[in-house]
Parts: structure tokens; sequence; C-alpha cells
């Protein structure tokens, strides 16, 4: 299918102005809009309010949907969940969030997400905005003495996790400063400012350095697509090729994205990375 595409950056995401998810669409369509994520990375839907079984189709074209979340924990009967500040089962309802890839604390982050506009703050003052890094292009661009000194390093990336039972569970797994994209093959900073918590091998007064020269080059304005909500706009997104933040926001005002996730586990990473990254959650 020939789609009209509006660039959202120089380098990265696309507005699809003239395909409407809320119509069915065959395989060949679904294989071109994957195409799309794979070449652009965040792909825009505007203004078109989407029930959750409409987001799910939409997803499924990067892949299988699952509902999985720290811990590994899954529930095959969920398909979405709420990142909301006023429905009862909200997670991460206010607040800044720093750049991240979805659940590169476990072995396997996911491969792709989509986040679909359900109430969204008052005006672009208000706050809320999500932010899309793309690490692939940062990298390239990265300053060659910089690039070969973090080539081989790992770090370790971590979450904590507060349940409502009062149970309190760090996550932590070992990967590469630089990743490799297991689908386009290029290469993507993959430390991040929310999760990576040191570079092994390293004390932190040498490390901290390190990692905030690679936050601050995939930080950089010409690196970052900066998306204002409005009810109704849906995003899908590479989760790998890219990574993610939010602006902070008035905590008076509603906010409410349905998120619908891909998985893959053949992206897990090594064996012996996730044995070593359970050692080291057994010792915290």
């Amino acid at each position: 299918m020939a789609f009209t595409l509006k660039p959202l950056t120089p380098h990265m995401g696309v507005e699809l102005t003239d395909f409407d998810p809320r119509e069915p669409f065959d395989d060949a369509t679904a294989r071109d809009l994957y195409d799309l994520i794979k070449r652009h990375r965040v792909l825009l839907f505007r203004a078109k309010p989407l029930t959750e079984e409409q987001q799910v189709r939409l997803t499924c074209v990067a892949g299988e949907v699952t509902y999985r979340g720290g811990g590994n924990y899954a529930d095959p009967e969920m398909k979405s969940w709420m990142v909301s500040n006023y429905h009862a089962d909200g997670q991460f309802g206010n607040g800044e969030l720093s750049f991240h890839s979805d659940l590169s604390f476990t072995p396997h982050m996911l491969k792709a997400r989509s986040l679909h506009g359900i109430a969204v703050p008052s005006s672009r003052e208000a706050g809320g905005e999500t932010l899309f890094s793309d690490v692939i292009r940062a990298y390239e661009e990265l300053d060659d003495t910089l690039k070969a000194r973090v080539e081989n390093l790992r770090a370790r990336f971590s979450a904590t996790y507060n349940y409502p039972d009062g149970r309190v569970e760090t996550l932590d797994q070992m990967r590469p400063l630089i990743e490799t994209h297991p689908f386009t093959g290029q290469r993507l900073i993959a430390a991040s400012r929310a999760v990576t918590k040191e570079v092994i091998g390293m004390e932190r007064e040498e490390f901290r350095p390190l990692l905030k020269q690679l936050w601050a080059q995939m930080e950089k304005p010409e690196y970052v697509l900066r998306h204002s909500w409005s009810v109704g706009d849906t995003v899908l997104w590479d989760n790998i090729g890219t990574q993610h933040a939010r602006t902070p926001f008035d905590s008076s005002e509603k906010r409410a994205l349905r998120a619908v996730s891909v998985d893959d586990p053949s992206i897990s990473i090594r064996a012996k990375d996730a044995a070593n990254s359970a050692k080291l959650t057994q010792k915290a």
C-alpha cells in the first residue's frame, strides 16, 4: 500500500496522514506498516480514537502482543494497560520520566509498543509530552574516540518495583552499552538515564562521566522527536531503536494513555548474561 507520509523530524518519525487504523487492513498492508517502523522507528496516527481491539490489531503489525511487566510477569488475558494518573490500575501516573527503552532491565526488552491518547493535559504548556530519541543516529554521529572507548563495555541495567502487598523487587540485567539492533543490524546507544546504573569493571568516578557523555549525545535536540498529545492520537514505535521519555506535567490535569506491547523472545541476550544478572540480583 502507498502511504502518504509527513516527516516528524528530518531523520526519524512519520505521520501517516491518509491511513485510518480503525479500518481493517490486509496482511500486505501490515507488512508495509512494519517496514515503516523499521525505517522510520516512530509512526504517528493523529486524532483517530481507537478501541482496544483496533489498537491491538495495529500494534500486531510489529509482532506478537504481550502483557509483560516487571519480574517477567505476564497475563495472557490482558492486551493493554493504562499509563494514567486517574485510573485505579494506572501505572506511572505522574511526574517526569527519563529516557529509557521499556524492560531493558530484563533478558529481552520489548520489541515495540504503542500508546493511545485517552485523556491528555489541556495544553502544550501543561506538559506531559512524550519524547523519542533516535539512539541509532546518535550512535552513528558519536565522537570516534568515545565510540571506541565504549564499544565493548557492559553495564548493569536495573529497576525496582514496589508492589501493593509491600513486596519490593529489584531486577538487574547486564547488557552492552552499545548494542546491535536485532532486526536492522544497526548499532545504537543502549545506555539510558533511567535504568543504567553502573559500568562493569569501573569505579563510579570513572563510569559516571562516561555515561553522562552518552546521555548528552542521545538527548541532543537534533536526535529528539517531541510529541504533544491530543485525544485519539496513537504512536507506534520501535522500542529497541529508540528511547523515550516524558516531560513533567501538572498533576491536577488528567492524563491517560493506553499501552499495547509487542514481545519477541528471540531478542534475548545470551544465556551467560542472564546467569550473571541472576547472580547480581541474588547479591542485592
